[in-house]
């Protein structure tokens, strides 16, 4: 590897580094503190909450209204710019059912950003119980203009 080579590696390198360690902050200051917030809300709903995967540029969080009804959402660095959330839901009566999938800019996500996605996920996961059995929730009206 010429001189060259070598400086270029270490500045792509570099890069990689600062964005993955800004993932790793949005994970800090948005992604868990707003995840603490939902588990303790969904709690009272009688979900259980938990966090199954913390590796560096993934995060996943699992809230399950029963061992086999359940929403797994799963926020990664995408890329060096974008932190890609993937949520995806089994409802008994439908199975697994579309994931929903949204992406933003690393320097746009933030705990505002986080709680959106978590609403929405939640939502969406909740309104699936209804559609198996062909009802409308009560409060669908707020459901849908919150959207």
């Amino acid at each position: 590897m010429s001189e060259w080579q070598k400086r270029f590696s270490k500045k792509v390198e570099s890069v990689r580094e600062a964005s993955s360690g800004r993932f790793e902050e949005v994970a800090r200051k948005a992604l868990a503190p707003v995840f603490e917030e939902f588990q303790k809300f969904t709690a009272q709903q009688g979900f259980v909450s938990s966090a199954p995967l913390a590796n560096p540029g993934v995060r996943t969080f699992r809230l399950a209204l029963t061992e086999n009804a359940y929403a797994l959402l799963t926020f990664r660095l995408s890329g060096l710019e974008d932190c890609e959330c993937i949520a995806e839901f089994v409802v008994p009566s439908r199975g697994k059912l579309p994931s929903l999938n949204q992406r933003i800019e690393l320097v746009e996500a933030n705990d505002n950003w986080a709680r959106r996605v978590f609403e929405r996920m939640l939502d969406h996961f909740v309104d699936a119980f209804f559609d198996g059995l062909g009802q409308k929730p009560k409060g669908a009206a707020q459901t849908a203009e919150a959207a």
